[in-house]
């Protein structure tokens, strides 16, 4: 077997970090979403009257 760079720690965590942004604007727009469906629809879910 070769001994390559795979067991080298990365520089930095930059996925660490995007993926914390991509979790926190995935929650924002969830709830953008319930609020804007409340003052529409008059309930969080839209699917409710249907």
């Amino acid at each position: 077997m070769s001994e390559g760079p795979a067991g080298m720690a990365p520089d930095s965590d930059v996925y660490t970090v995007l993926l914390i942004v991509a979790t926190i604007v995935v929650g924002a727009a969830t709830v953008f979403l319930c609020v804007r469906s409340q003052e529409l629809f008059g309930s969080w879910n839209p699917f409710t009257g249907a």
